[in-house]
């Protein structure tokens, strides 16, 4: 199937990735002439697919890392879907995506958006999904409540480091009838990289280094902006995902979830035993704990043993692991894990 004269102008660019003048375009077979190339490049340009910059008397010509949409929604009545479809028809933009990220930006995309229109109390939602270096990426922002300052509001927490943590846990949520609780837990977790920025906080997910953490911005950011790449030839599975964090192989419940540790941080140290009460906080909802120690260097006997012995004793069921522990760590827990009568 021959493709139209403004597409293959297009995809030479993409290409190219680098700057050719009208007059190079021109020169492609079956293009057409210099006048007839420079119309369907201001067209290009009014589309936010073409970008144009002007050196002396000459204009060079670059694609946009590629644009699958770029606008503001009112959010009354509106449905995430409509969005998305809306992305979707733009088909040159996933020509070279792979099936599997075009999936999981759809899941990932219509997750956040929703959570936009239901929980923020913002009149609009910006929505932003392009290509960029080989990465496949959405910025989703609205205008609203703040992820984290609505979560300490709806459960009292006293700061927003607080609500930080309860949202890392996954099956939490401030709207019981009408969301799960997982859509961020999932998105975050399929992500290459996902940031999270609401207020005065920074909440980032770097999966490609299997690093999570959590920081202290100088501006002050309105509502909630949501920040997600994937490389766009990803293989990764939505379905081996949510295989990954079940013990139920056909219901496939969120049953597994991974605390980093680090983020719980107080001084430097993970001391005390109410420091591991705010970490066990709501754990009793899954079948298994993974606690990451990735990044901590210290804890004290009384936090492990507050996590390992004592609430272990009292949730037989859930079972409780740990990873990237040094030695010093690994001694401390595994002490308390036998202090626990047989």
């Amino acid at each position: 199937m021959s493709i139209t004269v403004e597409a293959k102008i297009y995809q030479t660019l993409v290409e190219n990735e680098g700057e050719m003048t009208a007059l190079q375009l021109s020169e492609l077979p079956g293009v057409g002439g210099r006048t007839y190339v420079s119309r369907l490049l201001k067209k290009m340009i009014e589309q936010k697919k073409v970008y144009s910059r002007k050196e002396g008397r000459n204009v060079f010509y670059r694609a946009v890392a590629g644009v699958a949409i770029d606008e503001n929604f009112a959010t009354k009545d509106l449905h995430e879907e409509e969005i998305w479809e809306k992305a979707y028809r733009n088909k040159e933009f996933f020509r070279p995506v792979s099936e599997q990220a075009r999936d999981i930006l759809a899941f990932s995309s219509l997750e956040m958006i929703n959570n936009a229109i239901d929980h923020s109390k913002s009149g609009t939602v910006e929505v932003k999904i392009f290509r960029e270096l080989g990465f496949l990426k959405f910025v989703v922002r609205d205008f609203g409540v703040g992820i984290f300052n609505n979560i300490m509001t709806r459960n009292d927490f006293g700061d927003e480091y607080e609500a930080l943590r309860w949202l890392l846990k996954g099956k939490n949520t401030t709207d019981r009838e009408r969301h799960s609780g997982e859509g961020i837990f999932w998105t975050s977790k399929i992500a290459d990289k996902m940031i999270i920025s609401s207020g005065k906080f920074r909440l980032t997910f770097d999966n490609l280094v299997g690093k999570c953490a959590v920081e202290e911005i100088d501006e002050n950011v309105l509502g909630t902006e949501i920040y997600f790449e994937l490389q766009e030839d990803s293989k990764k599975s939505m379905s081996e995902l949510f295989h990954s964090y079940s013990f139920d192989d056909e219901k496939l419940t969120l049953d597994v979830t991974r605390i980093p540790v680090g983020v719980y941080e107080s001084g430097g140290v993970w001391v005390s035993r109410y420091q591991a009460r705010r970490v066990l906080d709501g754990l009793d909802k899954f079948k298994k704990v993974v606690f990451d120690f990735k990044g901590v260097k210290i804890i004290g006997q009384g936090f492990a043993d507050e996590i390992f012995r004592v609430w272990q004793m009292q949730h037989p069921e859930v079972i409780l692991e740990y990873e990237n522990a040094n030695e010093t760590i690994s001694l401390l827990i595994e002490r308390a894990k036998n202090d626990r009568p047989d």
